[in-house]
C-alpha cells in the first residue's frame, strides 16, 4: 500500500501545483540544469513535489508521526525554502514561505488520516475512483511532461500564454486531467481488453484533431504513437496499483 500511497500524495500536491504553478505562475525554480528557463523551473518542481514532499508525507503516515514533530518538518522545509531563496535557486513571484509551511502542515495531517483510511476501512466506490484518478494524474502527469521537457518531439500550442514552454505544460496538463477520468473509470469497472483499445483509440483520433486544429505539432506520428504507447503503460501500472488498493496490502 506504501507505494500507491506516495503516488496519490505526489498526484495530489500535482494538482494543486497546476493552479498554483502553471496557471497563476507562483513562483520560479533556478536549479540551472536546463536552458529553458521554464523548463528548468519545471523539473526543479518535479523533483520538490513529485520526490522530497510526498516521500516526507509517507514518512510521517507510515510511522504515526506526532503533530508536534509535524509542525518541526514544516519549519524545517521553510528553512529551507528561505535558504533556495537566498542562494537564488528559488524565487517567489506571490508566494510567501508561510503559504509552504501552512500547506506542508495541511498535507502531512491529512496525509495521515488518509493511510488509515486506506489501510482500515472499506472504500466506496466514489472514493477509490478519486484515488485512481489522483494516481494516473501523478503518472501520466511525470511522464509526459518528462517526455515533452527532455525529447522535443511534441508540442501543445493553444496559444494560452505567451511563453511556449508555460503553454505547451499547461495543455498536456489539461489532457492528463481530461483522461485520468476516463482512465480511473476504465480500471475501476476492470474494463476488458475491448474497453481499453476504444479509450485508447479515442485518444489517438482526439490526438490527430489536434494536430488538424494546429495545436499539436509532433516531429513525426512515430512521436504521437509513442506518447500513446506511455499512457498505455500507465494504463497497465494504473491497473496493477488498483489490484493492490482493493487487496489493503498494507
Amino acid at each position: 500500500m506504501i507505494i500507491p500511497y506516495y503516488i496519490c500524495v505526489a498526484g495530489t500536491i500535482y494538482i494543486f501545483e497546476l493552479i498554483i504553478f502553471i496557471i497563476f505562475n507562483s513562483y520560479t525554480y533556478h536549479p540551472g540544469l536546463l536552458k529553458d528557463p521554464f523548463y528548468d523551473s519545471a523539473l526543479g518542481a518535479i523533483v520538490s513535489n513529485g520526490f522530497i514532499v510526498p516521500s516526507t508525507c509517507t514518512l510521517v503516515a507510515v510511522y504515526g508521526i506526532s503533530f508536534g514533530w509535524i509542525l518541526i518538518i514544516a519549519a524545517g522545509f521553510m528553512g529551507i525554502e528561505l535558504t533556495f531563496i537566498h542562494l537564488g535557486i528559488f524565487e517567489h513571484h506571490w508566494w510567501k514561505v508561510i503559504y509552504t509551511g501552512i500547506g506542508i502542515i495541511l498535507l502531512l495531517s491529512i496525509g495521515k488520516w488518509l493511510w488509515h483510511k486506506l489501510c482500515h476501512s472499506k472504500l466506496p466506490y466514489l472514493f477509490q475512483l478519486i484515488l485512481l484518478y489522483i494516481i494516473n494524474v501523478s503518472l501520466q502527469g511525470s511522464a509526459i511532461a518528462i517526455y515533452l521537457i527532455f525529447f522535443h518531439q511534441i508540442v501543445f500550442q493553444p496559444g494560452w500564454f505567451e511563453d511556449p514552454s508555460r503553454d505547451n505544460l499547461a495543455f498536456a496538463t489539461l489532457i492528463v486531467h481530461i483522461d485520468s477520468v476516463f482512465f480511473a473509470w476504465l480500471i475501476s469497472l476492470r474494463g476488458n481488453w475491448m474497453w481499453k483499445t476504444i479509450v485508447i483509440g479515442l485518444l489517438g483520433c482526439g490526438y490527430l484533431w489536434l494536430i488538424r486544429q494546429d495545436i499539436l505539432y509532433a516531429a513525426s506520428m512515430w512521436s504521437v504513437i509513442l506518447l500513446i504507447l506511455l499512457q498505455i503503460i500507465i494504463i497497465q501500472l494504473l491497473g496493477s496499483i488498483y489490484r493492490i488498493v482493493a487487496g489493503k496490502e498494507c
